[in-house]
């Protein structure tokens, strides 16, 4: 079971698949959300549709800004619940846990969680970009050995480079090796498990050089790939990490 350790939080084991989701039904609105979604203060639509039996996952979602017509997208496995420890960090500008809005000057981002096996592996995630009275999908990455990325764990939504701009930033599950003692601090240690931004636009590529200025920020920058020859030491008082030692590998 792989666990989360970064210096603000710990992620506790998550619950295995929701076997009754992929129990098909005919599709139904199960939610209906209305918030202003384009900044013209008029209200606009969110429908959560779905053809499971769980009340909470979701394999469609119809968004319709008023004036502007409807948008419907399809999932590639299901959406469900936000992580709860996403929603105790960040906060939604809408009342619900099945989906994460936030808002700017020039744009809205939704944010949809699939859901996070008992491995520590996330089906799907999908991040929705509004903008210039235009809804995309800007992300939508499925875990299914295809090597798109795998949002374990969802750090946060914020405005990164104070441009009204949000950044999306995640980082990856992993174990903890053995306890360990620095600067007199207790802790425990793990592998390089980087900190990645992406800028949410219409295309939301990873931002490598705002993915480097977070990690040096709020953990420590050895790359941009995930290593297990490098070290981290995650004090137990959830300060910030340092790097152990560098493994060295020798090549036979």
């Amino acid at each position: 079971m792989k666990n989360l350790i970064i210096f603000f939080f710990m992620l506790p084991a998550f619950g295995t698949l929701a076997q009754s989701s992929q129990i098909k039904k005919p599709y139904r609105i199960t939610r209906t959300l209305i918030a202003d979604l384009n900044n013209d203060h008029r209200p606009d639509t969110i429908r959560l549709i779905s053809n499971l039996a769980d009340w909470n996952s979701f394999n469609k979602i119809s968004i319709s800004l008023t004036g502007y017509g409807k948008t419907t997208f399809n999932a590639r496995d299901y959406w469900t619940v936000v992580d709860s420890d996403f929603l105790a960090r960040n906060k939604n500008a809408i009342h619900t846990k099945l989906l994460f809005l936030k808002s700017t000057p020039i744009h809205s981002v939704i944010l949809l969680f699939g859901e996070l096996d008992g491995a520590g592996y996330r089906a799907e995630f999908s991040i929705i970009n509004i903008e210039k009275n235009k809804v995309k999908m800007a992300f939508d990455a499925l875990n299914d050995g295809n090597h798109e990325p795998d949002i374990e764990a969802p750090l946060e939504l914020t405005d990164l480079a104070l441009d009204g701009r949000l950044c999306f930033a995640y980082t990856t599950l992993h174990e903890y090796t053995k306890q360990a003692k620095l600067n007199g601090k207790t802790g425990m240690l793990g592998s390089y498990t980087p900190m990645l931004v992406y800028r949410v636009d219409d295309s939301c590529k990873l931002n490598k050089p705002l993915s480097k200025s977070y990690m040096e920020k709020n953990y420590v920058f050895a790359g941009f790939n995930y290593s297990e020859t490098i070290d981290i030491f995650y004090p137990d008082d959830r300060s910030k990490p340092k790097i152990w030692k560098q493994k060295i590998i020798t090549k036979k």
